[in-house]
């Protein structure tokens, strides 16, 4: 069975410095996903909504400038539950890839299903890191950003970034080309120790 693919983005909070409050950890602020059907390389579902901060909402506002976060984006903010329940709306554990650019977004997600005391939805042997298996398809010796990536490979964007649903679509552009290319992630997965962390 060929596994289908739900690209996700999220913005989420940041702290440095003296600012940092004890047991500080990043929030999710905006959930952008695109479910790709692996047959058809259509896309059948796609999430976007901002998220409300529980536990560390001054940090909140401090990064929302930077995504381009409104007040009033997050009057209409859902809560971390309801994300989830979102998430596993289009996501089956097992025979879906949770595929991202990067490795931070299944760290944030799994890092706040822990503080909130809730099952992750998602499976660690389905997530699938885009911008590894671009740094091992370039032979490059560090991680490209998906902007730039885009740029290499002639994806066209519409100029859109930087938002949580922009970049979303805009990996699930970049994933649907190098499949019709004739890419199969299983193979990146079982012959690549990069690809063998994720099952880990």
């Amino acid at each position: 069975m060929t596994k289908d693919f739900f690209v996700v983005d999220f913005e989420f909070t940041q702290c440095s410095g003296r600012e940092k409050p004890k047991g500080f950890f990043s929030e999710i602020l905006e959930i952008g996903a695109v479910k790709i059907d692996s047959e058809t390389l259509e896309a059948t579902g796609q999430i976007h909504d901002f998220v409300r901060p529980h536990f560390y909402p001054k940090q909140a506002k401090e990064i929302m400038t930077f995504c381009m976060i409104t007040d009033k984006d997050m009057e209409a903010a859902i809560g971390f539950a309801e994300m989830l329940e979102k998430i596993h709306s289009l996501y089956t554990p097992g025979q879906t890839y949770f595929a991202a650019w990067g490795d931070a977004d299944y760290a944030v997600l799994a890092e706040g299903c822990r503080r909130h005391e809730l099952e992750n939805p998602v499976l660690r042997a389905d997530y699938l890191d885009m911008a590894a298996w671009y740094k091992w398809e370039m032979g490059d010796s560090h991680t490209t950003g998906l902007r730039k990536a885009t740029e290499e490979q002639g994806i066209d964007t519409g100029l859109l970034w930087h938002t949580a649903i922009d970049d979303a679509i805009n990996t699930g552009k970049l994933l649907v080309q190098i499949l019709q290319d004739g890419w199969e992630p299983e193979d990146f997965i079982k012959t690549n120790e990069l690809g063998n962390d994720f099952l880990a």
